[in-house]
């Protein structure tokens, strides 16, 4: 066009000289708004960049931690079943990472699964994540917020970018949860959560007034090994270290990334890494044990 006048001509299909009148003047009425609207949707971005990808997905992960762990304080009572929903969803957005997307859940699955060592309770509670979707349309992954999220970021939404968002939230909500464990586990009464319990939680039993007496020292302790390391699983064990270790980051001061940006993801990290851990050990396994 070479930034010249558009001349845009429309046939109002009738031959009626009144008729075509009052058409013409509702087009005319109306025009201001029509060209709003293709102004606005031809500024509207159609593809994205794996960087604005990623800044959506950290914006969804915020918004669904504070979801989640906002549940999680407000019913403290339920702790225990808390703990088996964050194990479970951890393991069912990593099996869509790995598996790049939905996919139903065959026996062939579950028995590699149990090849690596998954209890059948683990499997139990990931396969009815996975059935919730197929069978009852629910699904932790909510297509509304992610339309909400491009929208406001300035894309036009459709199908092939809710697809690649999707793909980039797997891991983020796989952090989520592994994030509200930590959490969970940091802000409950010593001895309230299971270590390691990913299966469907009895009733909590009362525990003894004193904290020290609901647990028995375990058979060849260490003498080196402080009483407050003496049952600190691997997940307490990097909430301890985060908390005391104010300048982890210090080194990567004046870097390319943020200094936010980096902290942030390498705690998520920290975090994803000990709840793998003590994921990994038998329940009950102190991180003074782990060679």
């Amino acid at each position: 066009m070479d930034n010249g006048t558009l001349d845009v001509r429309l046939s109002l299909r009738t031959t009626d000289r009144k008729a075509a009148r009052n058409m013409g003047a509702a087009l005319t009425a109306v025009t201001p708004r029509v060209l709003e609207m293709l102004d606005r949707r031809a500024r509207q971005k159609t593809d994205i960049t794996e960087q604005e990808l990623q800044a959506i997905a950290k914006a969804m992960y915020e918004e669904r931690l504070a979801e989640v762990c906002t549940l999680q304080r407000s019913t403290p009572y339920d702790v225990e079943h808390h703990s088996a929903a964050n194990l479970a969803f951890i393991d069912y957005f990593e099996h869509l990472k790995n598996q790049g997307g939905h996919m139903s859940f065959l026996p062939g699955d579950e028995r590699k699964l149990e090849a690596e060592g998954w209890s059948a309770q683990r499997i139990a509670d990931l396969r009815s994540i996975i059935a919730m979707r197929e069978e009852r349309g629910v699904s932790p992954i909510r297509p509304d917020e992610i339309d909400r999220h491009l929208a406001a970021a300035g894309f036009a939404v459709d199908d092939r970018l809710r697809w690649r968002l999707e793909l980039a939230l797997y891991p983020a909500y796989r952090d989520v949860y592994a994030a509200a464990e930590a959490q969970l586990r940091g802000a409950a009464t010593p001895g309230t959560v299971p270590p390691n319990s990913s299966a469907t939680p009895a009733p909590a039993q009362p525990s003894p007034s004193p904290v020290a007496s609901s647990h028995s020292a375990p058979v060849g302790v260490d003498p080196a090994v402080p009483e407050d390391w003496l049952h600190c699983t691997p997940v307490e064990a990097a909430e301890r270290m985060i908390a005391t270790t104010p300048r982890l980051l210090e080194h990567r001061k004046g870097g390319k990334r943020e200094k936010d940006s980096v902290g942030e993801q390498t705690l998520r990290q920290i975090r994803w890494a000990a709840v793998l851990l003590q994921k990994s050990l038998p329940p009950g396994t102190p991180m003074w044990r782990v060679a």
